[in-house]
């Protein structure tokens, strides 16, 4: 064993190579690296949702959660259902087993809801669907005294704008009601013009239709025919021909009903600084960075603003990406004021070199770990960077205790590689031992399971491998320098 050490350790060029090689990786970790809140995950969950209009929870209850519970109940790779009851709607909650595949599982309970022929006449088709979860960034408020129509368009417009960034991809409107056509039909005017309910009904579905109408071929070239006319405006609905009678008098949906372009009757309503305002939310995918899309939309912001409506303006009320920087601004303070603790201290009891190399192990420790965590997939996010920063006063303990060592050797006479080798091997195995009870400690935080275990599963991984890349550090490269 002492000869192997002595081998390692006098080969100062395999120290230096290893050590250049751990710095570059950590660098093109940290910077390439993708930056955000929490660490993306899946959860094994299956939504099955049904809408009965105008039926109150017990009816809900006896008529469709009660038969879906039947029709999953046996299914294989569920772990766990639950249905929640409702005014006008019916929900079920299906967990799946971890050891499972949730598409597979998806497909049962797809066959076995569709199989379920006695749900009430007036309930509406049953949607299934996974649970996603998306990482939200920031939030905007498009806020000022304009009309509902006039805000909506607006933010509606600067969505798309913001899609257009290559940065982000994903970015939604809410605080506001969805669009409505209305039309009222007055049973006056039913009797006056001698129409029905269901006529004017089937009128309207024929007239808003796009249709194909076959295909055209001719030696060089194909023609499509498609008839074009849906409507999308109230104006377009109320041209709509009821009846046309010979004398040339027509008779539109407007002369029978009210038409109305506006909004839903759904009670939404958002303020800002106590005006309407719309709300926009920005969120990410798995290989979108928070930073870099908080950068881009606060650049946008600063040119939008000057374009927008008088009276209008466009407000950041949450952005989450100041978390992530808080936190890697914490980490890189503490790792300054431990390297420089740790440097001060050695340097006036032992000797300056001495304190360079040993102060060396927090960031080569730190970029050893970054650079595993990007080989694995991994994220700087809260969870990693608490890893980092928890571990920031343990990776170099046993850096100090093999300089120490070292030292007092040297300060009895041995030469240089004398002294490391003879260092090195009298606090070699309680450094092994020390590092590894702790390493010991963090390893069954990664077979935790559930969500909480996807949550912190980077945790134990970025504690590991700090120790692991500082204990090498300490052993090998340390004495050679």
């Amino acid at each position: 064993m002492s000869a192997l050490i002595r081998r390692l350790i006098s080969n100062d060029v395999f120290a230096n190579v290893v050590l250049v090689i751990i710095i570059i990786v950590g660098y093109l970790a940290a910077t390439n690296m993708i930056r955000e809140f929490f660490p993306e995950f899946t959860v094994e969950t299956i939504f099955v949702e049904m809408i009965y209009p105008g039926a109150d929870p017990e009816e809900i209850e006896e008529g469709i959660n009660r038969k879906i519970e039947e029709a999953v109940d046996n299914l294989e790779g569920i772990k766990r259902y639950t249905t929640v009851s409702s005014e006008n709607a019916g929900r079920a909650i299906i967990e799946v087993r971890e050891d499972y595949d949730v598409s597979e599982v998806y497909d049962r309970v797809r066959n076995a809801v569709d199989s379920i022929s006695s749900f009430p006449i007036d309930a509406e088709k049953p949607i299934l669907s996974q649970l996603t979860l998306r990482n939200e960034v920031l939030y905007l408020a498009l806020w000022g005294g304009q009309d509902e129509r006039t805000m909506k368009e607006w933010a509606e417009r600067i969505k798309d704008e913001l899609q257009q960034f290559p940065s982000l991809s994903q970015v939604s409107v809410f605080g506001t009601r969805d669009y409505e056509i209305g039309i009222e039909v007055s049973e006056d005017r039913l009797r006056e013009y001698g129409f029905t309910f269901a006529q004017v009904a089937q009128a309207v579905r024929r007239g808003s239709l796009n249709m194909s109408a076959g295909v055209i071929r001719t030696k060089d070239e194909e023609i499509r025919l498609r008839t074009v006319g849906r409507k999308y405006t109230g104006a377009d609905f109320a041209k709509i021909v009821l009846l046309a009678k010979p004398n040339g008098d027509v008779i539109t949906l407007d002369r029978v009903a009210d038409i109305r372009d506006g909004f839903t009757e759904d009670p939404i309503e958002a303020t800002f600084n106590g005006q309407p305002s719309v709300m926009l939310g920005v969120f990410k995918t798995p290989e979108e960075d928070a930073i870099a899309i908080s950068e881009a939309v606060h650049a946008f912001i600063e040119k939008r603003q000057q374009t927008l409506p008088s009276g209008v303006n466009l407000s950041i009320w949450t952005d989450r990406s100041y978390l992530i920087r808080e936190r890697i601004d914490l980490l890189s303070a503490n790792g300054m004021q431990g390297l420089i603790l740790v440097f001060l201290m050695l340097w006036l009891f032992l000797d300056l070199r001495l304190a360079i190399w040993v102060s060396m192990g927090i960031p080569i420790s730190l970029a050893g770990a970054m650079g595993i965590m990007w080989a694995m997939g991994g994220t700087l996010n809260m969870i990693s960077l608490f890893g980092m920063i928890m571990v920031l006063g343990i990776i170099v303990d046993d850096a100090i205790v093999v300089g120490e060592a070292i030292y007092v050797h040297r300060k009895n006479g041995d030469p240089p590689l004398t002294a490391a080798v003879n260092g090195v091997m009298e606090v070699g195995m309680p450094v092994i031992g020390a590092v590894t009870t702790t390493i010991v400690a963090f390893i069954p935080l990664m077979f935790v399971g559930g969500i909480m275990g996807k949550f912190i599963a980077i945790l134990p991984v970025v504690v590991i491998a700090a120790l692991t890349i500082s204990m090498v550090e300490s052993l090998f490269t340390l004495p050679a320098h």
